[in-house]
């Protein structure tokens, strides 16, 4: 059976048997220097890897090469068409209280745009940098997104912009949103934060931080439809009650939409639209009371949901973690973790193929 290789930010594993057969490895958090960032296993490590699966399921770290790069804050991980890990970064600009005002307007615009390359592709068997490209354009990177046809999406929370990039170009396609301006009608995002687009060229865009809703366009840009409301922090919320859904991935055969919701520590699945636009947005699955923490990112292959979530701090301490979910019925499949834990997981991908 197919091999499924997962990027989460700053891990890699390969679950075999197109489940979890899994391999690891510790890159780095989000603000320490990286050591090794991809390992590519031998045909021996890959028959160790299964063997491991077959008997405890567990994942088993190993050792990448070095990475000779530095990377700032990482927002956003995608596999390109050649399976290759592509890394959003925020250089030297970090996210902290003095970014936002109360108004949720960047307060740094005088500092310009980040001045480094923000979008790496590595080599995914070396871990070398194959291209960068990215610097000058963007203030606080968050979202990334590789589709089907090679086309990468980026959001921008400090912008309040999506953007739209063909290969191989640096200009971009497409731009929604206005720059630096935040609002909640149908030409503004607040602080979006994460794309999914359909082989068709349907895109989604969860309008993120402020909005809390999740809004669907057609190819061009043109706003179909959306969902979501303003959820409570104080009271239990209904499905659409959103509170910052961070991640989005759709499963296109499915006609499914699931979010990572993060502030309520869910995982959402809605009705796509793409067969019957009238059902866009109606509930489908929702992860199960054994689910735990905020999720961040989302991925999905087949009938597997991806997800790591962050630290908690309610009802008790929840650590960082990866969980895999049904996403048939939104039960927990498995968690998982690294051998030194995950740290300040933000994203996660997947590649569909066992080449990496």
């Amino acid at each position: 059976m197919q091999a499924v290789n997962i990027l989460c930010c700053l891990f890699v594993f390969e679950p075999g048997l197109a489940d979890l057969s899994s391999k690891w490895n510790n890159i780095r958090s989000r603000f320490e220097k990286p050591p090794p960032l991809w390992f590519m296993p031998t045909s021996l490590q890959r028959e160790e890897i299964l063997s491991d699966f077959e008997t405890s399921g567990k994942p088993k770290e190993s050792s990448w090469p070095d990475v000779p790069t530095e990377l700032g804050q990482i927002s956003g991980v995608a596999v390109d068409l050649f399976d290759r890990p592509v890394v959003f970064h925020r250089g030297p600009v970090a996210w902290d209280s003095t970014s936002f005002d109360i108004s949720h307007r960047y307060r740094k615009i005088a500092d310009g745009p980040i001045d480094v390359d923000t979008i790496v592709t590595l080599d995914p068997v070396t871990g070398d940098v194959l291209k960068s490209w990215g610097s000058g354009l963007f203030y606080m990177p968050h979202g990334l997104t590789v589709d089907v046809n090679g086309n990468t999406w980026i959001t921008d929370v400090a912008l309040h912009q999506i953007f739209k990039f063909k290969p191989n170009s640096t200009k971009p396609a497409l731009i929604l949103g206005r720059r630096f301006s935040p609002g909640s009608d149908e030409n503004h995002f607040c602080k979006p934060t994460s794309i999914a687009v359909a082989s068709t060229g349907t895109f989604y865009v969860a309008d993120g931080y402020c909005n809390n809703r999740i809004m669907m366009y057609s190819s061009g840009g043109t706003l179909i439809g959306q969902i979501g409301r303003q959820g409570s922090q104080l009271f239990p919320n209904m499905v659409d009650q959103f509170l910052i859904p961070h991640g989005l991935v759709l499963i296109e055969d499915q006609d499914k939409l699931c979010v990572a919701d993060r502030e309520n520590s869910r995982i959402s699945c809605f009705n796509a639209g793409l067969k019957e636009l009238e059902r866009f947005g109606e509930p489908l699955v929702v992860s199960d009371t054994k689910f735990s923490g905020r999720p961040y990112g989302i991925t999905a292959h087949g009938a597997r949901i991806f997800t790591v979530t962050g630290s908690s701090f309610g009802w008790g301490i929840q650590r960082p973690k990866g969980h895999t979910l049904s996403a048939e019925n939104g039960k927990v499949i498995d968690t998982w973790n690294s051998l030194n834990g995950l740290k300040n997981p933000h994203d996660i991908a997947i590649s569909p193929s066992s080449n990496i």
